[in-house]
């Protein structure tokens, strides 16, 4: 059966790295005249120290006096982070999915969530660009590709703040796109290391996700990188956050701090001799927030006396206070937050106990918020606990598992020839949401249960930890051995905890951690059957894995439905659809690993090693086969003001429904400067049935052409090689010619 219709995937289209000017400036605050009077009363109205309260992010900052309201931020990386929230595959599982419109979807649910629980802006999305594996903030990004977290980010961004009439309204927030930029590659994996990178790398690579989230979503706030850049914090570095985000990108929302960074630029850079200096140029680089979480009103906040002491003093103008204190009262207006519902009115002095003070005894750093942080609505718990919002987080662990590996079609398991299962690892049978999100989830299924309850009666079973990730105790392996031996097929379910991929945990080892290879090899070694789930947060060294077990289920941290996706999955009521959105390297060695690398001077070639990744970018496995087929453009030449189509007929050859992920890649074939390989400019995921066919079209327009020359966007006469298959090496090609 063939689709009349032709699936056009202009929602992916490469066209965010448009020139800012080209299109007419956003209005950020569409304010009243008669608002916009009342901020400049208000202002003229505050003392000094009035002004600095507003710009405390995550701490008390309404005014009783002036019946200013307060402006709640809180995390969102993959759920608002409070206890009975739904719980959402991590970020980069969520990417996973290549469907943007399940990502606005999940995000447009964790918005309303947390304006029922009284937050108005949160901390995420993270655009960093992946590069580097053992970061141990790998987790929250969402690729190692700048075109694809373009897409996932404007998403995400999208449901947060809602569109049109909808943005900002009463449930929705503000979205903070962090970090900014080029914290996805330091130097040794470290968390806050210098970076130093070329303006042409910055601008094609890490700035690109940046561009999109603020020329197309509009995207509320900007929190800069703990690092520095070409020798510049960024929380004072004007050329990017001026110069290039606000004046370039149009950007006019708020810049809040990262977690108490603003004390670095001294203490740590030493670039600036005093706490004057250090506000000054931060203020006039357009930080108008200060996170300083567990800081109280003190010497610790540089927003705090000091700013109030400086600007008196007249070593800080006044007019930087204004400027910043006017965004926040923008914000305040524009989202109606003094009509805001509030039992305890304006009278913030409860956060002084809460969150904003002192650590609530989490054992992840901001994976634990105290309740009473919040100010939740009258009904909260009816949003939290609406049954569509936990079918949506199903939905997305569904869509965001990976398969990797199926020898011999082991997968999926027929329940009906088997008698025995056991299910081995540290992660089988434990909570595992990862970083940034709530240690109370609503609930948590866990492989070992999604197992049980789909495996029928007449299936035993058996369940062993085998390791403990940290402090792994001895006998542990000999009991796992001894009951994968009893069994017909293993479930092995390993990968990552909370202390071994996290904010401030990176590595210098991209191996399963602790003694979990030797589990993995020693059940591998009986000779049964061994299905391997990963449930992780970094890109894992699976070479042994990929070479000597059955089958591979990958699905980072997949959420609250983790155990009921997995075993769906293993039992073939699910076909898993996700791909990979970042290269698997071999090993440690072969770190930083990404596919868009520049064309090599010459052959790389490794003493007694392969050169190629465990599994490359844009990778997954059906359980059904497609075949693509008559790719070919709509025309084989173009010039810079049309846009044309990659046009390919995929069909679904096999015996199961399922969902494919098309990919289209570009290399420039001759340019002025050295190109990558090839680069993503476009995707689109599709629906098959058994036998079915859907010609896809995928634009190509000037700017999937473009690259970055002399400090501005070019195209150049010439040939291209369009690449469109399901993954990053499985490619056809066929030739563009670009006419000047």
């Amino acid at each position: 059966m063939k689709r009349k219709h032709l699936l056009t995937a202009v929602f992916i289209a490469y066209h965010f790295m448009g020139h800012a000017q080209e299109a007419k400036p956003f209005n950020y605050f569409p304010l009243s005249l008669k608002d916009k009077q009342q901020i400049e009363q208000l202002i003229s109205k505050m003392t000094v120290e009035e002004k600095a309260h507003q710009l405390a992010s995550f701490y008390p900052n309404a005014n009783k006096r002036l019946n200013i309201p307060h402006m709640q931020a809180g995390e969102a990386l993959h759920g608002i982070v409070s206890p009975g929230t739904t719980s959402f595959p991590g970020a980069i599982s969520l990417a996973s999915s290549w469907d943007t419109t399940l990502v606005e979807k999940v995000s447009t649910v964790i918005a309303a969530e947390g304006r029922s629980l009284g937050i108005h802006q949160v901390y995420t999305p993270m655009l960093g660009v992946m590069r580097e594996a053992r970061w141990g903030r790998f987790e929250e990004g969402y690729s190692e590709d700048p075109f694809l977290i373009s897409r996932i980010g404007v998403a995400f961004i999208n449901g947060l703040q809602g569109r049109g009439v909808h943005r900002f309204d009463k449930t929705h927030v503000v979205a903070t796109a962090k970090h900014f930029v080029a914290d996805g590659e330091p130097l040794l994996g470290e968390n806050g290391a210098a970076v130093e990178i070329s303006l042409r790398s910055l601008h094609e690579i890490h700035l690109a996700p940046f561009r999109a989230a603020v020329e197309e979503a509009h995207v509320g706030a900007i929190m800069p990188a703990h690092h520095s850049l070409n020798g510049v914090p960024m929380h004072i570095n004007t050329d990017m956050l001026v110069g290039v985000l606000r004046n370039e990108f149009g950007f006019d929302g708020l810049i809040v701090s990262d977690n108490n960074d603003m004390r670095w630029v001294q203490d740590k850079f030493h670039v600036t001799s005093s706490r004057y200096e250090t506000i000054r140029k931060a203020l006039t680089a357009g930080v108008t927030t200060e996170l300083a979480w567990q800081q109280p009103w003190g010497k610790l906040r540089l927003y705090g006396p000091d700013l109030i002491a400086g600007v008196n003093s007249g070593a800080i103008p006044m007019k930087l206070l204004d400027n910043a204190v006017r965004k926040v009262l923008d914000y305040k207006f524009l989202m109606d937050l003094k009509d805001e519902e509030n039992p305890l009115g304006n009278d913030m002095t409860f956060m002084e106990k809460g969150a904003g003070t002192k650590n609530d005894g989490a054992d992840v750093f901001f994976s634990q918020i105290n309740a009473s942080t919040f100010n939740p609505r009258k009904g909260y718990l009816n949003i939290l606990n609406d049954k569509q919002h936990d079918a949506v987080a199903l939905e997305a662990a569904r869509k965001s598992l990976i398969l990797l590996k199926n020898q011999n079609n082991i997968l999926p398991l027929n329940a009906n020839n088997i008698k025995s299962i056991a299910v081995i690892g540290p992660n089988a049978d434990t909570v595992r949401l990862g970083t940034y999100s709530t240690q109370q989830p609503k609930y948590f299924v866990t492989v070992r249960q999604g197992i049980e309850q789909l495996a029928g009666k007449g299936v035993k079973v058996m369940y062993e930890k085998g390791t403990d990730i940290q402090n792994p105790k001895l006998g542990q392996i000999e009991k796992a051995v001894a009951i994968a031996k009893q069994a017909d097929v293993s479930v092995l379910v390993l990968g990552d905890d909370a202390k071994t991929v996290m904010e401030n945990v990176d590595r210098d080892d991209i191996a399963l951690p602790g003694e979990q290879e030797q589990l993995l090899e020693q059940v591998t070694a009986l000779g049964k059957p061994v299905i391997l789930v990963l449930i992780h947060g970094r890109p894992p060294g699976i070479e042994w894995a990929k070479e000597h077990v059955s089958a591979i289920l990958d699905g980072w941290f997949l959420g609250q439905n983790t155990g009921t996706a997995v075993a769906e999955a293993i039992f073939g009521q699910l076909n898993p659809s996700g791909k990979l959105t970042v290269t698997y390297p071999r090993n440690v060695g072969q770190t930083p690993a990404y596919y868009n690398a520049l064309t090599p001077g010459r052959p790389r070639e490794l003493w007694h090693a392969s050169a190629e990744p465990t599994y490359p970018f844009g990778y997954g496995l059906s359980y059904t086969q497609y075949k693509y087929a008559d790719l070919h453009l709509s025309k084989s030449t173009m010039r810079d003001n049309e846009t044309i189509y990659a046009e390919v007929t995929i069909t679904n050859t096999g015996k199961m429904k399922g969902d494919e992920i098309a990919q289209m890649y570009i290399h420039d074939e001759v340019s002025s400067l050295t190109r990558p390989l090839k680069e993503l400019k476009g995707f689109t995921r599709i629906s098959l049935a058994p036998g079915e066919s859907e010609k896809v079209r995928i634009p190509i327009s000037k700017k999937s052409l473009e690259f970055w020359k002399d400090g501005k966007w070019i195209t150049e006469a010439g040939d291209f090689t369009i690449m469109v298959g399901p993954n990053s090496t499985e490619l056809s090609t066929v030739k563009l010619t670009l006419n000047k």
